[in-house]
């Protein structure tokens, strides 16, 4: 409606500019990205059973991907030499065989060192999330992610979602990034650790 009523002053020349293009149609913002409050993302964090191995394995994804901000891809990427402890940073792998190092949140190590000193199976693997279930290998992609994520949500008792898995998660992260006053460009640099002019290692 006020497109079509933008159109028609742009047209009988009440304005100069096309106004019309400046506001989004229906379909573009039912095409948003859904997230959620930082109430229900501590709800699916606080559903993991951290007395059991898998909780903690659980739990350290889950974190990786709320508060770090991580793909799946990237988090079933990681493996034990990708973190530096000393100087608190992790590198990070995407598609395109791009790299970069960021750094480690502190509530995202704790859960790391909790899962790797009391869940993570006994393995030669490096990957640094490993299956449960014998054979103890890494994850082939990030499907198994995104299926921890799911599992997270449901257990949470947490529907209605458009996105309801990994993603999920790093949309979350960047909204509340967002409504605590950071700018689009800062979200950009902290949900996707390769701007453009990077220097990739």
């Amino acid at each position: 409606m006020v497109r079509t009523f933008l159109r028609y002053l742009h047209l009988k020349g009440f304005t100069s500019v096309a106004l019309a293009d400046c506001v989004p149609s229906i379909r573009r913002l039912a095409g948003l990205p859904t997230f959620l409050p930082q109430q229900k993302v501590q709800l699916v964090l606080d559903a993991c059973d951290r007395t059991m191995a898998m909780g903690l394995r659980d739990y350290a994804v889950l974190m990786a991907l709320a508060k770090q901000g991580l793909r799946a891809s990237e988090v079933a990427a990681l493996s034990l030499d990708d973190i530096d402890w000393q100087s608190g940073s992790v590198l990070v792998h995407a598609k395109g065989r791009r790299q970069a190092m960021m750094p480690l949140s502190h509530h995202v190590g704790a859960a790391v060192v909790a899962f790797i000193r009391h869940g993570r199976p006994a393995s030669a693997c490096r990957h640094l999330f490993l299956r449960m279930l014998a054979p103890h290998v890494g994850f082939a992609s990030g499907c198994a992610i995104t299926m921890v994520a799911k599992e997270a949500l449901e257990r949470a008792g947490i529907h209605g979602y458009a996105h309801h898995g990994a993603h999920l998660f790093r949309h979350s992260l960047a909204t509340d990034l967002l409504r605590s006053g950071a700018s689009f460009a800062e979200c950009d640099r902290r949900s996707d650790p390769y701007p453009a002019g990077h220097d990739r290692i």
